[in-house]
Protein backbone atom coordinates (compact mmCIF):
# COMPACT_ATOMS: atom_id res chain seq x y z
CA UNK A 1 0.00 0.00 0.00
CA UNK A 2 1.15 3.47 -1.03
CA UNK A 3 2.28 6.13 1.80
CA UNK A 4 -0.04 9.04 0.76
CA UNK A 5 1.33 11.13 3.26
CA UNK A 6 4.59 12.25 4.61
CA UNK A 7 5.87 14.44 7.28
CA UNK A 8 9.85 14.87 7.69
CA UNK A 9 10.73 16.98 10.73
CA UNK A 10 8.10 19.82 10.06
CA UNK A 11 8.73 23.05 12.15
CA UNK A 12 6.59 25.89 11.71
CA UNK A 13 7.10 29.64 13.46
CA UNK A 14 5.04 32.20 12.88
CA UNK A 15 5.40 35.54 14.03
CA UNK A 16 8.30 34.43 16.82
CA UNK A 17 6.33 31.64 18.01
CA UNK A 18 6.63 28.22 17.91
CA UNK A 19 3.49 26.27 16.23
CA UNK A 20 4.63 23.04 14.96
CA UNK A 21 8.60 21.44 16.12
CA UNK A 22 10.07 18.67 14.84
CA UNK A 23 6.62 16.81 13.83
CA UNK A 24 7.46 13.29 12.11
CA UNK A 25 4.53 10.84 10.66
CA UNK A 26 3.27 8.98 7.98
CA UNK A 27 0.21 7.75 6.85
CA UNK A 28 -0.94 4.77 4.65
CA UNK A 29 -3.54 5.35 1.83
CA UNK A 30 -6.59 4.33 2.87
CA UNK A 31 -6.86 5.19 6.15
CA UNK A 32 -8.51 6.87 9.09
CA UNK A 33 -5.87 9.73 10.67
CA UNK A 34 -7.55 11.05 14.19
CA UNK A 35 -5.69 14.51 15.11
CA UNK A 36 -6.35 15.59 18.69
CA UNK A 37 -4.79 17.97 21.13
CA UNK A 38 -5.71 21.68 22.61
CA UNK A 39 -6.89 24.76 21.22
CA UNK A 40 -3.76 26.46 20.14
CA UNK A 41 -1.70 22.90 19.90
CA UNK A 42 -1.27 23.42 15.93
CA UNK A 43 -3.76 21.23 14.42
CA UNK A 44 -5.67 23.45 12.16
CA UNK A 45 -1.91 24.52 11.03
CA UNK A 46 -0.77 21.34 10.13
CA UNK A 47 -3.69 20.65 8.11
CA UNK A 48 -2.69 23.76 6.36
CA UNK A 49 1.06 22.66 5.63
CA UNK A 50 -0.31 19.22 4.30
CA UNK A 51 -2.76 21.11 2.36
CA UNK A 52 -0.50 22.60 0.82
CA UNK A 53 -1.51 26.10 1.87
CA UNK A 54 1.23 27.37 4.03
CA UNK A 55 4.84 26.55 4.14
CA UNK A 56 6.84 24.70 7.33
CA UNK A 57 9.36 26.88 8.24
CA UNK A 58 11.39 23.53 8.31
CA UNK A 59 11.46 20.27 7.23
CA UNK A 60 9.61 18.54 4.45
CA UNK A 61 6.15 17.38 3.49
CA UNK A 62 5.11 14.69 0.36
CA UNK A 63 1.33 13.62 -0.50
CA UNK A 64 1.82 10.74 -2.53
CA UNK A 65 5.14 11.28 -3.20
CA UNK A 66 4.85 15.13 -4.20
CA UNK A 67 4.93 18.19 -3.16
CA UNK A 68 1.77 19.06 -1.57
CA UNK A 69 1.43 22.67 -3.43
CA UNK A 70 2.28 20.94 -6.35
CA UNK A 71 -1.44 19.59 -5.83
CA UNK A 72 -3.52 22.07 -4.33
CA UNK A 73 -4.60 23.20 -7.65
CA UNK A 74 -4.63 20.35 -9.33
CA UNK A 75 -7.76 17.81 -10.35
CA UNK A 76 -9.14 17.04 -6.95
CA UNK A 77 -6.67 15.38 -4.79
CA UNK A 78 -8.03 16.74 -1.09
CA UNK A 79 -11.63 17.36 -0.23
CA UNK A 80 -11.16 20.25 2.37
CA UNK A 81 -13.85 21.43 4.76
CA UNK A 82 -12.30 23.90 7.08
CA UNK A 83 -13.91 24.96 10.65
CA UNK A 84 -15.37 27.75 9.80
CA UNK A 85 -17.89 27.07 6.67
CA UNK A 86 -17.68 29.79 3.86
CA UNK A 87 -20.96 29.13 2.91
CA UNK A 88 -23.30 31.54 3.94
CA UNK A 89 -26.27 29.92 5.44
CA UNK A 90 -28.87 31.91 3.96
CA UNK A 91 -27.49 31.62 0.07
CA UNK A 92 -30.30 30.83 -2.31
CA UNK A 93 -29.65 27.59 -3.41
CA UNK A 94 -30.59 24.23 -2.67
CA UNK A 95 -29.03 21.54 -1.08
CA UNK A 96 -28.25 19.90 -4.16
CA UNK A 97 -26.92 23.17 -5.78
CA UNK A 98 -24.53 23.34 -3.11
CA UNK A 99 -23.61 20.07 -3.66
CA UNK A 100 -23.71 20.62 -7.38
CA UNK A 101 -20.22 23.44 -6.45
CA UNK A 102 -18.13 20.38 -5.09
CA UNK A 103 -18.07 19.84 -9.18
CA UNK A 104 -16.61 22.66 -10.58
CA UNK A 105 -13.05 21.49 -10.59
CA UNK A 106 -14.16 18.75 -12.32
CA UNK A 107 -16.02 20.09 -14.56
CA UNK A 108 -14.44 23.53 -14.69
CA UNK A 109 -16.00 26.79 -13.52
CA UNK A 110 -17.31 28.09 -16.96
CA UNK A 111 -19.41 24.89 -18.23
CA UNK A 112 -22.52 23.94 -16.58
CA UNK A 113 -22.82 21.13 -14.80
CA UNK A 114 -24.25 17.87 -16.76
CA UNK A 115 -25.66 14.95 -15.90
CA UNK A 116 -22.66 13.37 -14.85
CA UNK A 117 -21.99 15.73 -12.58
CA UNK A 118 -25.49 15.72 -11.04
CA UNK A 119 -25.35 11.57 -10.74
CA UNK A 120 -22.64 11.79 -8.83
CA UNK A 121 -23.35 15.29 -6.62
CA UNK A 122 -26.74 13.00 -5.64
CA UNK A 123 -24.45 10.01 -5.25
CA UNK A 124 -22.91 11.99 -2.45
CA UNK A 125 -26.13 13.34 -0.83
CA UNK A 126 -27.46 9.69 -0.97
CA UNK A 127 -24.25 8.33 0.86
CA UNK A 128 -24.56 11.13 3.58
CA UNK A 129 -28.00 10.38 3.88
CA UNK A 130 -29.50 13.79 2.64
CA UNK A 131 -31.02 12.76 -0.83
CA UNK A 132 -34.51 13.44 1.26
CA UNK A 133 -33.46 17.12 1.25
CA UNK A 134 -32.02 18.09 -2.34
CA UNK A 135 -34.74 20.31 -3.21
CA UNK A 136 -34.59 22.45 -0.03
CA UNK A 137 -33.22 25.64 0.35
CA UNK A 138 -29.84 25.10 1.92
CA UNK A 139 -31.21 27.91 4.69
CA UNK A 140 -33.79 25.83 5.59
CA UNK A 141 -32.02 22.97 6.63
CA UNK A 142 -30.78 22.15 10.43
CA UNK A 143 -26.98 22.66 11.11
CA UNK A 144 -26.44 18.85 11.13
CA UNK A 145 -28.12 19.10 7.84
CA UNK A 146 -25.93 21.60 6.03
CA UNK A 147 -22.66 19.65 7.79
CA UNK A 148 -23.37 17.20 5.81
CA UNK A 149 -24.10 19.07 2.99
CA UNK A 150 -20.99 20.39 3.07
CA UNK A 151 -19.59 17.17 3.15
CA UNK A 152 -21.33 15.67 0.45
CA UNK A 153 -19.98 18.71 -1.75
CA UNK A 154 -16.59 18.48 -0.61
CA UNK A 155 -16.85 14.72 -1.66
CA UNK A 156 -18.18 15.18 -4.94
CA UNK A 157 -15.02 16.40 -6.25
CA UNK A 158 -14.25 12.69 -5.86
CA UNK A 159 -10.89 13.62 -3.69
CA UNK A 160 -8.31 11.06 -2.30
CA UNK A 161 -7.58 12.74 0.75
CA UNK A 162 -10.06 14.20 2.52
CA UNK A 163 -9.22 16.56 5.53
CA UNK A 164 -11.79 17.41 7.97
CA UNK A 165 -11.23 20.34 11.26
CA UNK A 166 -13.67 19.74 13.92
CA UNK A 167 -16.77 18.25 11.65
CA UNK A 168 -18.85 17.20 14.64
CA UNK A 169 -18.82 20.72 16.24
CA UNK A 170 -22.13 21.67 17.38
CA UNK A 171 -23.38 18.05 17.03
CA UNK A 172 -25.15 16.50 20.34
CA UNK A 173 -23.19 13.24 21.37
CA UNK A 174 -25.50 11.24 19.59
CA UNK A 175 -24.91 12.65 16.57
CA UNK A 176 -21.33 12.50 16.81
CA UNK A 177 -21.04 8.90 16.94
CA UNK A 178 -23.76 9.00 13.84
CA UNK A 179 -21.63 11.17 12.14
CA UNK A 180 -18.54 9.29 12.82
CA UNK A 181 -20.08 5.60 12.15
CA UNK A 182 -20.86 7.83 8.35
CA UNK A 183 -16.89 8.92 7.78
CA UNK A 184 -16.02 4.80 8.37
CA UNK A 185 -18.45 3.74 6.01
CA UNK A 186 -17.19 6.49 3.23
CA UNK A 187 -13.69 5.54 4.24
CA UNK A 188 -14.47 1.93 2.93
CA UNK A 189 -16.75 2.20 0.54
CA UNK A 190 -14.73 5.09 -1.22
CA UNK A 191 -11.07 3.87 -0.32
CA UNK A 192 -10.72 7.48 1.34
CA UNK A 193 -7.55 8.50 3.25
CA UNK A 194 -9.16 10.71 6.21
CA UNK A 195 -7.46 13.43 8.57
CA UNK A 196 -10.07 14.87 11.14
CA UNK A 197 -9.21 17.36 13.48
CA UNK A 198 -10.93 16.70 16.92
CA UNK A 199 -11.15 17.32 20.38
CA UNK A 200 -12.69 13.79 21.39
CA UNK A 201 -10.08 12.02 21.67
CA UNK A 202 -12.27 9.74 24.14
CA UNK A 203 -14.85 9.00 21.24
CA UNK A 204 -12.75 9.22 18.01
CA UNK A 205 -10.33 6.58 19.69
CA UNK A 206 -13.13 4.23 18.44
CA UNK A 207 -13.58 4.88 14.84
CA UNK A 208 -9.98 5.84 13.62
CA UNK A 209 -7.19 3.32 12.24
CA UNK A 210 -4.57 6.19 13.70
CA UNK A 211 -4.39 8.79 16.05
CA UNK A 212 -1.79 11.76 16.25
CA UNK A 213 -1.45 13.95 19.25
CA UNK A 214 -0.41 16.77 19.18
CA UNK A 215 0.42 20.12 21.43
CA UNK A 216 3.35 21.98 19.53
CA UNK A 217 5.56 18.56 19.88
CA UNK A 218 3.81 15.28 18.11
CA UNK A 219 3.46 13.19 21.71
CA UNK A 220 1.97 10.13 20.23
CA UNK A 221 1.34 8.43 16.68
CA UNK A 222 0.02 4.74 16.31
CA UNK A 223 -2.77 2.65 17.45
CA UNK A 224 -5.82 4.74 19.00
CA UNK A 225 -6.03 2.93 22.64
CA UNK A 226 -2.21 3.99 23.03
CA UNK A 227 -3.20 7.66 23.23
CA UNK A 228 -5.04 7.19 26.20
CA UNK A 229 -2.84 6.33 28.82
CA UNK A 230 -1.85 9.15 31.67
CA UNK A 231 1.49 9.95 30.23
CA UNK A 232 -0.47 10.95 26.62
CA UNK A 233 -3.28 12.83 28.19
CA UNK A 234 -1.50 14.95 30.53
CA UNK A 235 1.20 16.45 28.33
CA UNK A 236 -1.89 17.49 25.75
CA UNK A 237 -4.18 18.32 28.62
CA UNK A 238 -2.49 18.71 31.55
CA UNK A 239 -2.98 16.35 34.81
CA UNK A 240 -6.87 17.90 35.90
CA UNK A 241 -8.14 16.60 32.38
CA UNK A 242 -11.12 13.92 32.56
CA UNK A 243 -11.66 11.17 29.75
CA UNK A 244 -15.21 10.37 28.90
CA UNK A 245 -15.46 7.62 26.50
CA UNK A 246 -17.02 4.37 25.25
CA UNK A 247 -17.20 1.77 27.75
CA UNK A 248 -15.63 -0.92 25.18
CA UNK A 249 -12.88 1.24 24.99
CA UNK A 250 -12.73 2.18 28.28
CA UNK A 251 -12.20 -1.29 29.24
CA UNK A 252 -9.30 -2.58 26.72
CA UNK A 253 -7.56 0.93 27.75
CA UNK A 254 -7.13 0.15 31.22
CA UNK A 255 -4.84 -2.38 30.38
CA UNK A 256 -2.55 -0.06 28.61
CA UNK A 257 -2.14 2.43 31.78
CA UNK A 258 0.75 2.56 33.68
Amino acid sequence: MSIAIDIRNVSVTLKGKEILKNINFSLEEGKFLGIVGPNGGGKTTLMKIILGLIPPTSGSVAVFGSPPEALLHGNGIFGYLPQHQNIDPNFPSTALGIVLMGRFRKAGFLRWPGKRDREIALECMSMMGIEGVRDMQYSQLSGGQQQRVSIARTLAGEPKILILDEPSTGIDVVGQEDFYHLLKGLQRKMHLTILMVSHDIGTVTTYVDEISCLNINLYYHGNPLGALTDKVTTSLYGKNFDLLMHTDVCDKCERLRP
